[in-house]
């Protein structure tokens, strides 16, 4: 999820997870390398399962992490290969023969290529790791302690802290705003179009949600508008100066300070996009930045990841209840997710954790996050984040995931708002074409309108899977949406 994250409101207790009894798991592992059973080593208790779609580049660096987990335990690794066209399968032949693949010949998504492994696995514990994570060394081990430390049987699931995968350099921009006009009131900076980290192109690589309003201009040619002042990380080689770029403009000539631990720099924007360059010693810090510390729903039904984007200053170093589990480096025992039937395969990506999170949470179980447990993620290298794929699934999965898991008023409320916001936005946008003699920007009108042909073709099923969630529920709605957060 890209939303920003804040701490969940508590659900109280919950009844106790059947779950079967296993020796403890060391949180102070003494050896390293996974045994599979097959080796005539102990039987794995984790099978970590890894879905790659073209991820080849990927691959090396998240393998040879999990290689490198130190455990007193066996566990195994398995691929999920997406039908991929590039040289993943070839790779993975070569260089990783211990690593079992498992080859669909059509791309299930994120949902169905973990299900295609999940439903074949034997371990008492299933881990979930993305093809663009890097897991720490003790990330595997400290995951599954909690399962058989004390108070553990109540467990479902474990998610650990997810961080980008590179460090960043924390700079604050600030300059005089504008608003365009009656049919646009937000008040802009400027817009920006490229960032370059020592000559290398990072526009995509930027995390600065709370500085700029999202990406507009399409996937070819992407642009950032931002509020007058704000945060921004740009990624940055871990020492050393650096040469920052950047490529924008304004609606007038004006200065734009950007400004750091320890120095500041102001540059000029003009009417014209135009790039200025920034050095920057090396002796700034950089800093980690959390992508996810475990999941959040806010109470509008908006799925979020907590602690999004926030400089891990140690303010999630303890470990905590929370209401869902992050896909990216998670943990749940496989004799539940067989009950459950894993994740939904109608939702091919995005909210498929939250959805089985929330079904986790009704069947009585517990979700906890624990800090020891670090992978670091390139974020969204599998599917341009606000990209048509992206909005297409995101949106029509939050209804969908709402519809199976929410009380009555909080779906309803969420699929009734959603062809209203549709038509506002037509609206708006002929509104404005028409005062700038323009064609109007229809295609987040059109894309919206396939989300709702979509849910409504899949909410047979979808009310089918909510009554059967019902019928087998230990814990209700109401108890459960104690949980759900505030903007």
């Amino acid at each position: 999820m890209s939303a920003p994250g804040t701490a969940a409101a508590g659900a109280g207790d919950v009844p106790r997870a059947r779950s079967r009894r296993l020796q403890p798991v060391s949180a102070q592992p003494v050896s390293a390398q996974p045994v599979s059973a097959q080796d005539g080593g102990p039987a794995p208790l984790a099978t970590v399962v890894i879905v790659n779609w073209n991820g080849a580049h990927l691959l090396p660096a998240c393998l040879d992490g999990t290689a490198k987990q130190v455990t007193d335990f066996a566990f195994e690794t398995w691929v999920v290969d997406n039908a991929s066209r590039d040289s993943s399968r070839t790779l993975l032949a070569e260089r990783y023969p211990s690593v079992r693949l498992v080859p669909s010949e059509v791309n299930l998504g994120f949902a169905g290529g973990n299900n295609l492994a999940l439903r074949m696995i034997t371990t008492p514990y299933a881990v979930l790791l993305n093809n663009d994570a890097v897991p720490e060394p003790d990330w595997l081990a400290s995951l599954l302690a909690p399962f058989t430390a004390a108070g553990g049987e109540q467990l479902g699931a474990v998610t650990g802290k997810v961080v980008f995968l590179p460090r960043f350099l924390r700079l604050r921009l600030s300059t005089a705003t504008f608003t365009p006009g009656p049919h646009d009131s937000r008040a802009l900076g400027v817009r920006i179009s490229s960032v370059t980290v020592n000559g290398r192109e990072v526009l995509r690589e930027v995390l600065w949600e709370k500085l700029t309003f999202g990406a507009e201009g399409g996937a070819a040619a992407p642009f950032f508008w931002t509020r007058g002042d704000g945060e921004l990380c740009v990624p940055v080689p871990e020492g050393g100066p650096v040469t920052l770029g950047f490529t924008w403009s304004g609606e007038a000539a004006k200065p734009v300070t950007l400004s750091w631990d320890g120095g500041s720099a102001t540059l000029a924007a003009g009417t014209e996009p135009s790039t200025v360059e920034l050095a920057v010693p090396g002796d700034v810090a950089r800093v980690d930045v959390i992508n996810n510390v475990g999941g959040i729903v806010l109470r509008d039904g908006y799925g979020a990841d907590r602690g999004y984007q926030q400089i891990d200053s140690g303010q999630f170093a303890e470990a905590a209840e929370v209401f869902t589990a992050c896909g990216n480096g998670m943990a749940i025992r496989t004799e539940l997710g067989r009950e459950l039937g894993w994740f939904d395969d109608d939702f091919f990506l995005y909210y498929e954790d939250t959805d089985l999170s929330w079904r986790i949470r009704a069947h009585g179980h517990t979700i906890r996050y624990v800090p020891a447990a670090v992978v670091r993620h390139v974020h969204s290298a599998s599917s341009v984040e606000w990209s048509p794929l992206f909005v297409f699934h995101t949106d029509r999965n939050r209804l969908l995931m709402l519809t199976k898991n929410a009380s009555a008023g909080i779906a309803v409320g969420a699929v009734g708002r959603y062809p209203l916001t549709t038509a506002s936005m037509a609206i708006r946008a002929v509104r404005q074409a028409w005062a700038t003699r323009s064609r109007p920007a229809l295609r987040p009108t059109i894309l919206r309108l396939k989300v709702m042909a979509s849910y409504l073709r899949l909410l047979p099923v979808m009310l089918g899977r909510r009554r059967a969630i019902t019928r087998t529920a230990a814990v209700g709605h109401r108890e459960l949406e104690t949980w759900l957060a505030s903007r």
